[in-house]
């Protein structure tokens, strides 16, 4: 197939609990993202990894003989990269492990573990790619609903910018297979799954969506797609209302799977996890003040092919994802009850360290990004002991929902925070199996970025409001304008200097310059 050198030819793959998905995409400058083909297959992987915690060897076998196809797919549209990653299924099998080294020994493809908060956000950022009025509905204020097969994210946002996003483990495919068992045992299993969905949300008790401004819901997942699909024969749904949701909801309970597939022409494993999902999607809705239901037309491939053209075209979004971030850190900060001054101190103290420091550090706003979420969750640990802080801090990142980082990233910005004051920083060949040597050796330099940025407000008495950073060839001097006594502060720059200077070759000196204004 011949194809225009300026253009760039992706794959992506999800191994979905329920099916494996093929996408090919052509992106380019003046084309944007153009969808080549889509494939899908249905082999469910997730009900016996979420009942049984494995996944069988002929469920093996068959995934194997379809990613053999998808490949020769990859090789029929010469596709120039691509990348497959697998879910909660393959995450929380006992055998996972292997079933990847199978994939990858039978297949010659690489399947890769995605975190939840990765996978979340990919979706967000598919999301506000193709709905063309998503930065209206988000400035109005929206609940986006991420139902899966194995887990559920909830996550608001008010004014544009995202202020609350939790993750709890209600899939529609996993509460159909927690509760499998009972359905013989009662003549109302439609009541047990309500049960066991509002205990499980009650998760989200410690945020009062109620309170928060929501005026729409945007749904992501297969179910509410087909019930959008069925309900758009006509064309005329571009959204549904809270009332309408409400009467579709009335409808389908009560109903055999058999009735919903037969009525809304769908295959029976969909229909299957119909009515857990509307059922979960109510008990969120009834959570919030949303009166309007939009549909996400996006997926996990969508959002894989919008981050690789990011990467090689510098595709922007009209949405800034950052900001989100760094929201969503200070929330998390917020809740361990950081010291508010000390950490916006650090933070801007490292900010103008990485600045100052680009020309001979090579790191790219990424880093910068990831250097400033390690300044604002440093000081998290205390809340649980002041002993140890740099460990707990490190704990509290690695395990909480950071949206917009990958799990290797987590490991970066954990890393920063635990090796800071230390004396002790791991080789590389004891962190090979979290991070590959490029991250490393760029952890190393935002680490000690960071101890600087951290020594300079050892009193958390903020004496010093901005600097500036001038580097020869044997020294960075660091500037302070400051009128305060930074004696403290200089010399805990100095304990951390030799560090400095065995990563960047030049050795890191404060002082003062006086302003006598």
């Amino acid at each position: 197939m011949k194809r225009h050198m300026a253009l760039k030819t992706y794959a992506a793959i999800e191994v979905g609990s329920k099916e494996l998905v093929l996408k090919v995409y052509e992106i380019g400058k003046k084309i944007g993202i153009r969808q080549l083909d889509h494939v899908r297959y249905m082999l469910d992987i997730g009900s016996s990894a979420y009942s049984e915690g494995t996944i069988g060897y002929e469920q093996v076998n068959e995934l194997c003989e379809v990613l053999k196809k998808f490949k020769l797919k990859l090789e029929e549209y010469q596709v120039d990269d691509y990348v497959a990653y697998g879910g909660s299924a393959l995450k929380e099998a006992d055998n996972g492990s292997l079933v990847l080294d199978q994939i990858k020994v039978r297949t010659g493809l690489r399947v890769r573990q995605i975190g939840n908060a990765q996978q979340r956000f990919l979706v967000f950022k598919s999301i506000a790619f193709k709905m063309q009025n998503f930065e209206q509905l988000i400035k109005e204020g929206a609940v986006i609903i991420d139902l899966g097969s194995g887990s559920l994210q909830v996550s608001v946002f008010e004014d544009g910018a995202l202020q609350f996003s939790q993750n709890i483990r209600i899939g529609a495919l996993r509460i159909r297979e927690m509760l499998s068992s009972l359905e013989g045992q009662t003549s109302d299993f439609t009541s047990v799954i309500m049960e066991f969905v509002d205990n499980n949300v009650q998760a989200f008790r410690g945020a009062d969506l109620k309170a928060m401004k929501i005026k729409h819901a945007i749904v992501v997942g297969e179910e509410f797609s087909a019930i959008m699909n069925y309900l758009n024969k006509d064309g005329v749904h571009a959204n549904l209302s809270l009332e309408q949701f409400n009467r579709i909801y009335d409808k389908l309970l009560g109903q055999s799977t058999e009735s919903i597939a037969e009525k809304l022409g769908l295959p029976y494993e969909l229909a299957s996890v119909l009515v857990p999902a509307v059922i979960v999607y109510r008990k969120i809705l009834d959570r919030t003040t949303a009166k309007n239901i939009w549909e996400a037309t996006s997926d996990l491939c969508d959002g894989m092919a919008l981050d690789y053209s990011q990467k090689v075209e510098r595709y922007l979004l009209a949405h800034d994802f950052s900001k989100d971030i760094i929201k969503n850190v200070r929330n998390i900060a917020k809740r361990y009850a950081s010291d508010e001054n000390h950490v916006k101190c650090v933070e801007s103290m490292a900010k103008s360290l990485f600045d100052g420091t680009k020309k001979i550090s090579g790191l790219n706003s990424r880093y910068r990004l990831l250097l400033q979420v390690a300044a604002i969750l440093h000081d998290s640990g205390k809340y649980i002991n002041s002993d140890n802080s740099n460990y707990n801090a490190s704990h509290i990142i690695r395990e909480s929902e950071l949206i917009g980082l990958s799990d290797v990233e987590k490991e970066i910005v954990a890393s920063i925070v635990l090796y800071n004051s230390s004396a002790y920083v791991p080789d590389y060949e004891d962190m090979s199996r979290q991070i590959d040597r490029e991250q490393y050796i760029a952890m190393l330099k935002l680490t000690s970025l960071f101890s600087l940025a951290n020594a300079m407000d050892r009193s958390h008495k903020q004496k010093i409001k901005k600097i500036r950073v001038v580097i020869n060839e044997t020294e960075m001097r660091i500037i302070a304008d400051t009128i305060y006594d930074i004696t403290l502060e200089q010399g805990m720059v100095e304990s951390k200097a030799r560090f400095f200077e065995e990563i960047f070759g030049i050795r890191p000196v404060l002082r003062q310059k006086r302003n006598l204004l």
